[in-house]
């Protein structure tokens, strides 16, 4: 096997790789045995039809599968000969067929990592605004809990911000030749939460129940935020609901499953506390990693950004999901551009890290693997359990383990930078009117 690098735009790679004997005679030979057995060609018998004719008729495909069949059994080993990692798909571009010799030569393409020099970090300064505990957090989550044991009771008024309105509504393709495709149906969202497309959101404000809205040519979009056509939106409102919180008191402390509001007081508090000291480590931790994607600049992989675009957008499309929105109809290209700044920090911050664990000799523990899998938990509303069953079942656990890998190293560069706290702005502000 031959194996010959060629340099592509950006960060892509081709390789050329040339397998001759045989291999290839072997491949060629399942390939011809699978057309006797299945083709049908005018006068023969299935199974009968001369090889020369099959592979005059077949030529294309005898040379593609071939191609495949070569590339699956020796593309690993040409990798590793190239001394090339790609970070994501790997493209087969073309293959050449020599029955003859017998020698097949065919061109894959993929990614490599990013080069870029890992800046120094010890001693960098990273500002973080000062937190300090106070009741004032202790009210705002119960007021947190207050919101999400509200209740939704109708209304009749005007459409206003943070409304819970639900729309009976019918979509009209536009074709230029005539009339479209029609769907309709029923669907709810909440006024200001980008529930509804942003146009029918502003449209709907203002509206009672019975009034309609008409969106005509609205541009549709794919997953990839490409316009794939227009339509004709016509929108009727069912119902209008406005959200209505529970009062503090015996009661509302039943509810959340106390005896009485001075025990769900002290245990709220308790909570509040914890979850205080976890978000201070993570706004330093956010901080740190901000600084380290602006002290790097490096190129990124346009197939990783492709598809951590895509899983930031997929994540949102089911979080609407959620709530009950008819996500058909979103504008897919704006929370494309939306998440892709944040879609670039995330693939820059995970080769740092990546890069740092490496040159320091960051190994993950079991330990920093459980902790791992208990934070994707308290994220996801899972359990520990559920999570790492999940993982294995998916052989995802690599996926875990490297990411506890970048938390470690990330914890560790922490420890090595200086951390300033300094005054909100607001409170600056407050303190110089």
């Amino acid at each position: 096997m031959k194996v010959k690098t060629e340099d592509r735009e950006g960060l892509f790679k081709a390789l050329v790789v040339e397998v001759e004997g045989g291999l290839v005679k072997n491949a060629l030979d399942e390939v011809y045995e699978y057309l006797r057995n299945n083709v049908e060609i005018q006068g023969f018998r299935r199974g009968t039809a001369p090889l020369w004719l099959i592979r005059a008729k077949y030529r294309d495909y005898i040379r593609e599968e071939v191609g495949k069949k070569v590339a699956n059994k020796t593309l690993e080993e040409a990798i590793k000969e190239s001394k090339l990692k790609p970070v994501a798909d790997v493209f087969l571009e073309k293959v050449d067929l020599e029955e003859n010799t017998p020698k097949v030569t065919y061109t894959v393409s993929f990614e490599v990592p990013p080069q870029f020099e890992l800046k120094e970090v010890e001693g960098i300064e990273v500002e973080v605004p000062k937190l300090e505990f106070s009741d004032e957090l202790v009210e705002k989550r119960i007021e947190q809990l207050r919101e999400e044991h509200a209740v939704w009771e109708p209304v009749d008024r005007e459409i206003r911000e943070g409304d819970l309105v639900t729309i009976e509504y019918e979509v009209e393709e536009v074709k230029e030749e005539g009339k479209g495709e029609k769907v309709s149906g029923e669907t709810s969202g909440i006024i200001g939460q980008k529930m509804f497309r942003e146009e029918l959101d502003n449209a709907l404000k203002g509206k009672k129940v019975d009034d309609t809205v008409e969106l005509e040519k609205l541009p549709l979009y794919d997953q990839q935020g490409k316009e794939i056509g227009k339509a004709n939106i016509k929108v009727k409102v069912k119902e209008v609901k406005e959200k209505v919180l529970p009062e503090i008191g015996d009661d509302f402390a039943k509810e959340l499953g106390y005896g009485s509001w001075e025990e769900a007081r002290r245990s709220i508090e308790e909570k509040v506390r914890e979850e205080f000291e976890r978000m201070k480590r993570a706004i330093i931790e956010d901080a740190v990693a901000d600084r380290l994607v602006k002290e790097h600049e490096m190129d990124i992989p346009k197939t990783l950004l492709r598809r951590e675009v895509s899983f930031l957008v997929d994540r949102r499309v089911n979080e609407l999901k959620h709530y009950g929105v008819d996500t058909r109809y979103l504008d897919y290209r704006a929370m494309a551009q939306e998440f892709t700044p944040q879609a670039v920090a995330n693939i820059k911050l995970r080769y740092i890290l990546d890069a740092y664990a490496e040159k320091k000799g960051i190994e993950v523990t079991e330990e920093d693997v459980k902790e791992q899998i208990e934070e994707l938990a308290r994220e996801t509303g899972s359990s520990p359990e559920e999570i790492k069953e999940h993982f294995e079942k998916e052989n995802l656990m690599e996926v875990i383990k490297a990411d506890a890998r970048r938390r470690k190293a990330l914890r560790d560069i922490i420890g090595k930078v200086k951390i300033k706290e300094v005054e909100r702005k607001e409170e600056k502000d407050e303190g110089n009117a």
